[in-house]
């Protein structure tokens, strides 16, 4: 795994600190003659989260660097940056800068690329728009609506377009509908910033996530309307995301009609080659390797949500680090994918309650209304975790004491970031 996210690293700062350990990774694998005489005086100039430039104090280290030390360069350089370009110069060969990136309304997660997304046939379609509506190739269908159940990668293809087409230098916003109507009622109501309606209708790229917690939303419709519009009249492009189709919710006609004017795609669960493809890509990401007979019993397993079987996946990876992957225990991760395809992704058995316990609340404070604070992030992570199995924003709000789908997607969100700030809040049984 690399050792720091690529977004922090192209900071001085961070950059410097990056290349002590890939030198430090270099001096273990070379002579060190060799890591003496080349490697001395060489420095990364710049690193735009895909490409590292590495400078050379003359031509022939460069060349010798280039030609005899790339194979050992590229394995240190993934080990702290990831999957990453390497650039070899040598002095006097200016750098190219990096682009200037686009601003983002919204947050997105860099780590959800396009490259980084599996590709299957009931997902190739919303791939290619997606891709297409990132790039701002010229005719281009807008809006964009993906559709389908959650747990299959809709999100990912928002971000992912969100983040490409930031690089390009287009203005984004990224948002879901709670985050929309809160940013709107904020406005509405004079106690947020007061640009928001002007910014949206500005962007060059509009997307939206989670299109049906809108359903019945009257006034955030029409607001969601009219930035659509004002974004497409001035050239830009549109695409939502949703757990049903458009003409399944209730929308004013209005929208509906904009929605269906351009492309809307289903987006269906991995078929078994897609499965397969996708358990060897996390098991290469996490640079181990399966038994042929782990991943051909993974595969056999139809998953609900790509959520699911990345859980089994992620077990059986660390079985097979502690030397424990057996059948037997394997089966237990297959029958939790089972066992949710049968009841609809409900979530793993007593999940609450070791929760509960886990952050010492009693359950009914976690699924009430208490305002204690290590009851709130217990809920918050309970939330997130919930969503990672598949589990719909209507499931995991009834789970928690009736919580309508606005409120448990600001606590999954709020969840996910407590889990990325302290991983020990994870009871050591889910994780």
């Amino acid at each position: 795994m690399p050792l720091e996210p690529a977004a922090t690293s192209s900071q001085p700062q961070h950059l410097s600190r990056s290349w002590r350990a890939i030198l430090g990774c270099l001096e273990v694998q070379l002579n060190p003659n060799t890591f003496a005489a080349w490697l001395k005086g060489a420095e990364p100039r710049t690193f735009d989260g895909r490409t590292l430039t590495i400078a050379t104090p003359n031509d022939i280290a460069r060349d010798w660097l280039d030609t005899r030390l790339r194979p050992a360069i590229q394995r240190a350089v993934a080990q702290v940056f990831g999957d990453v370009e390497v650039v070899i110069v040598g002095p006097g060969i200016p750098a190219t800068p990096p682009p200037q990136c686009g601003p983002i309304l919204g947050t997105t997660n860099p780590a959800l690329t396009f490259d980084a997304y599996q590709p299957s046939e009931g997902n190739l379609l919303a791939l290619a728009t997606m891709r297409d509506l990132a790039a701002a190739i010229p005719g281009s269908p807008s809006p964009v609506v993906i559709y389908g159940p959650p747990g299959l990668g809709k999100t990912h293809l928002l971000h992912a377009a969100a983040t490409e087409a930031s690089r390009a230098g287009r203005a984004v916003a990224c948002l879901d509908a709670a985050s929309f109507t809160t940013r709107f009622v904020e406005d509405v109501r004079g106690r947020g910033s007061g640009n928001f309606h002007d910014a949206i209708r500005q962007v060059d790229l509009l997307l939206l996530d989670d299109l049906q917690q809108l359903a019945g939303r009257r006034a955030t419709q029409e607001a969601f309307a009219g930035a659509l519009d004002a974004v497409m009249h001035r050239g830009g492009h549109v695409a939502v995301a949703s757990e049903q189709h458009p003409f399944d919710l209730d929308l004013l006609d209005r929208l509906a009609s904009r929605l269906a004017q351009g492309i809307v795609t289903r987006i269906e669960p991995f078929d078994a080659q897609a499965r397969r493809a996708f358990i060897e890509r996390t098991a290469r990401n996490h640079r181990i390797s399966l038994p042929a007979w782990a991943v051909e019993r993974l595969a056999a397993s139809p998953a609900p949500s790509v959520r699911l079987l990345l859980g089994a996946v992620n077990q059986a990876i660390a079985l097979q680090r502690l030397g424990r992957l057996d059948i037997a225990r394997l089966d237990e991760a297959v029958a939790r994918i089972a066992i949710a395809e049968a009841a609809g992704a409900e979530p793993t058995p007593n999940l609450l309650e070791r929760l509960a316990q886990s952050f010492g609340v009693e359950l009914a404070a976690l699924t009430g209304r208490s305002r204690d604070a290590r009851a709130t992030e217990a809920r918050a992570v309970a939330a997130a975790l919930l969503q990672e199995q598949g589990l719909s924003l209507a499931g995991i709000g009834n789970l928690l004491g009736g919580r309508d789908k606005s409120t448990v997607s600001n606590l999954a969100r709020r969840g996910q970031a407590l889990l990325a700030q302290q991983p020990n809040l994870r009871p050591r049984a889910i994780a």
